[in-house]
């Protein structure tokens, strides 16, 4: 036969000894008439197919036991013998000849499957009785012994911080208590949300990252320094222990409740970063409708300007997007951006220009960051907008009734996007002081949302952070904006610009081969003057030179002498004279040490001087 047998005698057959198989594999009785299957024999016991040592439970049943809930007499194991037996625990009915506990006296049944249980948890009381018996020391609180309490409790536990009803162990000395299942975690554990790097288990957050808050990864709340968690230290990943141990069990899918059906039409939306500081949200929302070969009229008026606009298709000198380094850059009146192709200009001279889909922009917006009242388009306005709290004085969208205002670009920013940031796209909202995850700096404005996970960034983060940006610090190469964590970096992160340490969890500019990183904000500082069209030169008191209104586009060495920040592209005053004393301050700024990265410069063109001051530096030297 090949298989190994075991003979043993039994109350309910007691004329033949039986014989134990252990092939795991279903007993088939003898086929009869011309059945290609035999019958499916079950145990005599509990009537279950005879499958993989079900029948061992029956074979191996106690023939006395004790019932708490039947507490006067014990319970023997018999073999049902009437109709109508019904299990006094789960109120089931018992079949003539299964297996059964009965006490004659009481009239009182219980069923081999609940038999069994009684059994099992009869079992589980004597060996957790043995095991309270000794004192338990654990790694997790090793000042004190702990012992096992013979009763389940809900209660907080202060391993893994979670309230639930568990059998428990309580410290001898002080107030410390924890499931007992907290006390078998595993000390390393793989997680498919974490697949480069096992998870480490810890009793505290470690204390090199106490500078910081950290969220879990799974559930994104808060994680407490004193409660134990798994963690990868190499990546900055935490993870509370119910929330790592569930994943684990059962993976969290893809998309959220309310995210999938937007999911569906994602290549619809626009991916951001983008490439560049100098692409602009408004022009390629129009660049389906925008064609050099545009059939448009080649003159038309305009509400904005009391002059005939003439339409531009060809190149015309180096004023367009992409001039080369050290050229002016000549912006669109409309939306204060570089010009491309095709624009239309003034044709008596005015230095006055339109892009072609800013000549198309409405009249009137219905806007759903301002659901109230209707926004007409105005020009020629100081105002501060509403979305990204930029100052401006061309173009705006405007609500007469509430002096709401949204620069053209906010106001045509796209209602979804998809960030790389986050796994499911994000809703254009106007929240109040939500925090940016980007950044962590609190935010009025426009906002990028995921309700779903509670995951706001900023419009700057959002939109206005490049895929790539140029250092000094980094020469010949691109910075590119990076997401944690940083692969071979296990050390911490200190910005090269203001020289504070970084926090590990938010995105950076890293540069792998120089290994220079910079805070978002500290190489790409906010222009709150970006939508600001002045032209002319100025006199001023500081400085004895007349100072000119600029836009340049330079290398990034293109720097400000106060701040050592980036003024590459942004509005400025200039001077250029051969005898000015400040001729060697080629491409700095004087501003005091004042922060003028992405600020309105003004600088001095007379000669070779290179003076340059931004608008906040000027304003306070002429107050």
């Amino acid at each position: 036969m090949g298989e190994r047998m075991r003979d043993i005698k039994h109350f309910s057959h007691e004329q033949h000894s039986l014989k134990l198989i252990e092939n795991g594999e279903e007993v088939v009785g003898v086929s009869h008439d011309n059945d290609e299957k035999g019958e499916v024999i079950c145990c005599f016991g509990c009537r279950e197919p005879i499958l993989d040592g079900l029948c061992m439970k029956c074979a191996n049943l106690a023939p006395v036991i004790n019932y708490h809930l039947h507490p006067l007499h014990p319970l023997m194991l018999i073999a049902c013998r009437g109709i109508g037996w019904i299990c006094d625990v789960c109120n089931s009915p018992v079949s003539v000849k299964v297996f059964c506990y009965a006490c004659n006296s009481c009239n009182y049944v219980v069923c081999a499957k609940c038999g069994i249980a009684i059994a099992l948890e009869h079992e589980a009381a004597i060996a957790l009785k043995q095991e309270a018996s000794v004192k338990f020391k654990h790694e997790g609180h090793p000042q004190h012994s702990l012992t096992l309490q013979l009763r389940s409790a809900s209660f907080l536990c202060d391993a893994c911080l979670a309230e639930d009803k568990d059998f428990f162990y309580q410290c001898d000395s002080c107030d410390f208590w924890m499931h007992k299942t907290c006390a078998s975690l595993a000390h390393t554990i793989d997680l498919p949300h974490h697949p480069n790097h096992p998870l480490v288990l810890v009793y505290s957050l470690p204390d090199n990252f106490y500078k910081f808050s950290f969220n879990c990864e799974i559930c994104t709340k808060h994680i407490q320094i004193k409660g134990w968690l798994y963690h990868c230290a190499n990546c900055r990943y935490f993870a509370h222990i119910k929330c790592a141990l569930n994943a684990k069990q059962h993976p969290i899918p893809s998309d959220l409740v309310g995210t999938s059906h937007v999911e569906e039409h994602v290549n619809e939306f626009m991916h951001f970063p983008l490439s560049d500081s100098f692409t602009d949200p408004l022009q390629l929302l129009h660049l389906e409708k925008v064609s050099i070969d545009d059939d448009g009229a080649t003159e038309i008026s305009h509400w904005s300007h009391d002059h005939p606009l003439i339409l531009n298709v060809e190149p015309q000198g180096n004023n367009m997007h992409n001039i080369s380094c050290g050229d002016l850059v000549e912006v669109c009146y409309g939306c204060v951006r570089p010009l491309s192709f095709p624009y239309y200009n003034c044709k008596h001279g005015c230095s006055f220009n339109l892009h072609k889909y800013c000549v198309e922009l409405p009249r009137t917006l219905e806007h759903q960051l301002h659901v109230k009242h209707s926004l007409d388009l105005v020009a020629s306005e100081f105002y501060k907008c509403d979305g990204c709290f930029s100052l401006g004085n061309t173009f705006a969208y405007k609500c007469e009734t509430c002096m709401f205002y949204l620069d053209v670009n906010c106001g045509f920013l796209p209602n979804t996007i998809i960030h790389k940031s986050h796994k499911h796209p994000l809703s254009q909202v106007i929240d109040p002081n939500i925090l940016c995850k980007a950044c962590e700096r609190t935010f009025g404005g426009t906002s990028f949302a995921c309700k779903a996970c509670n995951f706001h960034l900023g419009i700057h983060c959002a939109i206005r952070s490049p895929r790539f940006l140029t250092h000094r610090y980094c020469k010949g190469h691109e910075i590119p904006l990076t997401y944690p964590p940083v692969e071979d970096h296990p050390e911490d992160f200190y910005c090269d610009t203001c020289e504070m340490e970084m926090h590990p969890k938010l995105p950076l500019y890293h540069c792998h081969k120089c290994k220079n990183s910079f805070h978002l904000g500290c190489i790409n500082e906010i222009d709150y003057y970006a939508n600001v069209k002045v032209e002319g030169t100025r006199t001023i008191s500081y400085h004895k030179h007349p100072l000119t209104f600029v836009r340049r586009k330079k290398t990034s060495l293109y720097v400000c002498f106060g701040c050592n920040l980036d003024i590459n592209g942004r509005l400025m005053l200039e001077c250029r004279t051969g005898t000015c004393p400040y001729r060697k301050t080629k491409y700095v700024c004087f501003g005091n040490n004042f922060d003028i990265n992405g600020n309105l410069i003004v600088k001095c063109r007379t000669g070779t001087c290179y003076f340059r001051i931004c608008i906040p530096c000027h304003l306070k030297k002429t107050k």
